[in-house]
Order: structure tokens, then sequence, then C-alpha cells
């Protein structure tokens, strides 16, 4: 081909290049944008093969060629990384309906109903002053001001080889559910003979962390309730007099329960309180006096003044760790030994870890109070 036909083409070819680009710009916004593309990419493609240099072009087409494996190991590597952690969401969600499944069903148990958690606030108190509330449930007038004025007329001998304090359980068997659960099974028992899951092991706790500050402490670990729930208070009234008599040194008794809080429909609660990033189940002080039909209890009014110093020095060491303090036309044995009390160690639907937690905490409270009478 002679020199001057060859730039001829060339410019000829170079005026296509052009309208042909004007058309490209044209046609995007049309149907035709594909086709008129597609047409415009392969005309470049053989215009430039007589336009540009010939080493020029084949590394172009060499970039291009480089940039498209790029982008399609790129997509590749999305595409599995997608995949990777669609894998893992759908693990995930087979984990949390496992678990669900486990939790709702219950090993596929009937259903008793639901464990609903909770911290019991002090809405149900009929009486405050500062920081102790009361849920008054007897005629008479309390004066919580008053109560804690007269400080009680307590001598605690520390490391006494005497007992200074009993702890007991009237209803020993009462247990705690084995897990926690949104519904519990209706096979699921509140009662266990067993020492390691009832009672006997949440006083242990109380016993061994006063024994160890140097309150001489002992504890009964008979099953009063073993054989009927109905007595139970008269067989551990004897047990009490019984220990009254042998340690006349004991200056304090505790009777220690758990509650059970039951909604109409069957549901159970479960009272917790988060303490130091761990849940304990809350506590309950409960304080009998005479009144109504109860008498024969003359010494109701120092045992309130007593019960009513402990819950207040709960609330100011943990708030919430302590229900209001139930005061009640009952005796509960009371009426043996001044300073004495009933406590309740959270529900039957709480874990008896968190049960012993409580316990521990308790105890920590009311050993500093206890050294205030300290001899």
């Amino acid at each position: 081909m002679n020199r001057n036909l060859k730039k001829r083409i060339k410019k000829y070819l170079l005026t296509i290049a052009v309208l042909l680009l004007g058309v490209t710009v044209f046609a995007n916004s049309s149907f035709f944008a594909r086709p008129v593309s597609v047409f415009a990419e392969n005309f470049a493609a053989v215009s430039a093969a007589f336009i540009l240099p010939k080493g020029h072009y084949e590394l172009e087409t060499l970039k291009k060629s480089e940039d498209d494996a790029n982008l399609a190991e790129k997509n590749n590597e999305n595409s599995i990384s997608e995949s990777v952690s669609s894998t893992e969401n759908n693990n995930s969600t087979q984990t949390n309906t496992k678990s669900d499944n486990e939790t709702l069903a219950v090993s596929g148990e009937e259903k008793g109903g639901k464990v609903l958690s909770q911290t019991i606030d002090k809405s149900g108190a009929t009486a405050s002053y500062g920081d102790v509330y009361i849920n008054n449930k007897t005629q008479k007038t309390v004066s919580i001001k008053e109560a804690l004025s007269n400080k009680p007329k307590l001598k605690i001998k520390l490391n006494s080889s005497s007992p200074q304090v009993l702890i007991v359980h009237t209803h020993a068997t009462e247990s705690f559910f084995p897990k926690l659960v949104e519904y519990y099974p209706k096979s699921w028992g509140e009662r266990d003979n067993n020492t390691e899951n009832n009672m006997v092991a949440v006083g242990k706790v109380i016993a061994e962390k006063l024994n160890k500050a140097g309150i001489k402490t002992v504890q009964s670990e008979i099953l009063h309730d073993k054989e009927a729930y109905t007595g139970a208070y008269d067989r551990s009234r004897e047990t009490i007099k019984n220990y009254l008599k042998k340690y006349p040194s004991i200056k304090v008794v505790i009777d220690v329960h758990r509650d059970a809080i039951n909604e109409d429909d069957g549901d159970k609660i479960r009272p917790i309180v988060n303490i130091k990033n761990k849940n304990a189940g809350q506590i309950m002080i409960i304080s009998g006096c005479q009144s109504g039909p109860i008498t024969g209890y003359p010494n109701w009014q120092k045992n309130l003044r007593f019960s009513v110093g402990i819950q207040q020095k709960l609330e100011r060491t943990y708030p919430n760790l302590a229900r209001p303090l139930f005061f009640a036309e009952k005796k509960y044995n009371q009426d043996l030994c001044e300073n004495s009390f009933l406590l309740e160690v959270g529900s039957q639907a709480n874990l008896i870890s968190e049960a012993k937690y409580s316990a521990e905490l308790f105890s920590e409270v009311f050993i500093k109070y206890l050294k205030e009478f300290g001899d």
C-alpha cells in the first residue's frame, strides 16, 4: 500500500471513529446502547490496529485482560466470602434455634408455665423511712424511724467457743429449678430431700461465713418438712427449744427458707439482682408480730427492730438485694428468742447457685451488723 493511500485510510477511519463516539454517547441513554457500544468497541479495536503502533496496542490489550482477570478473581473472593458469611449465619441460626428449642421444649416435657426473671422493686411496700421499706400486713402501725433509733440490746461474743447464732430450716426440703429455662416442665418438683440441693445447702453457706468471721454458729440439718409440710413449724419449734436449752449462749435464731412466687396462670417469678456482674436471688426478711389471732408473742417489737436494722444495712450495701421487709401476723417461732427472723432466699425458679451467692452477700452484710454488737 502506497504512502498517500495509507494516510487517506487513516484519516477516513479517524473520521468514522469520531462519528461513532458521538453516536455512542447519544445511544447510552437508549435501548440501542449495547449494540452500538459493541460495534464501536470492535471498530475501535480494528482502527487501533491501523492508527496505534503495534507495541502500544498489545500492551493495552494485555492490561485489559489483566484487569478483567483481577475483577473476576475479586468477584470470586467476594462470592466465597459471602458464602462463608452465609454459612456462619446459618450455623448461628441453627445454634440459636437449637438452644431455643431446648429451652422451649424442655426435653419435650409438658410445659407448666413461664419463668419470669425480674428484680422485684419496692412498689409493694406499705411504709418506708429513708432507705428502709416494709410491707406491713398487720393491724399494727409501725414507726420505722423509732425502730431504727432503738438499737437492739445485744452482745455478741466474737471468737467464742459458745454458739452465738442458730440456723434452722422449718421447710428444709424447699429446692430450686435445676437450670434456667423459658418454660419449666410440670414434672419439675420444688422439694428435694438431698441436703446438697435444698435449704440446708444455702444455710450452710451462711454458717460457714459466720464461723470464719469469728461468730460461732450452729446449724440444724433436720428436714422438718420431710414427712409432711403440715406441722413443720411445730417440729422446728422443738428443735429450736432443744438448741436453746443446750446452748443458752445463742443470741440470734435465723430460719432460712426460699420463697415461692407463683402467678395465677402458672408462671413462676425468678427474683434476681445483678451484683458484681453476677446474678443473685433476691432475699426477703420476714418478721412476725402479736396481732389479731396471734398471741403469746410479747417480744415481737425487739425482733422487728433487729430485722429493720439488718434491712437498712443490706439496702445501703447492696441495693435491691433485699425485697421490702415482710411484716406479718405470724409467730414463726420467733417468740422463743429475741433477735429472731425468717430469711427467704430466692424462689423456686432461681438456681441454687444464685441462692448460695445471695447467702454469701447476706452473710457479708450480716457479719458487719453483728460486729456492731461485738463484746
